[in-house]
């Protein structure tokens, strides 16, 4: 399984602010099929992600200059 997460708010004016994404969780079955249960999951995180932990059945997700935020699994 993976959760992942992303975005990048501080670049160049030219490129543009890197903010498709509140966050994606795939889950493998088991048979080699990786499925996306994002919705399912209910993981959808606004602002730049810049770390994901799994501590004792809970997920921390940490964002740049903004408060941790905790999921519980």
């Amino acid at each position: 399984d993976l959760l992942l997460g992303g975005n990048l708010y501080k670049v160049k004016p030219e490129v543009g602010r890197y903010d498709a994404t509140y966050g994606v969780y795939l889950e493998n079955d088991g048979t080699g099929t990786v499925r996306n249960r994002t919705k399912e999951s209910g993981f959808h995180q606004n602002g730049e992600i810049r770390s994901i932990k799994s501590v004792n059945n809970k997920i921390i997700v940490s964002r740049n200059s903004d408060s941790l935020v905790i999921y519980q699994y």
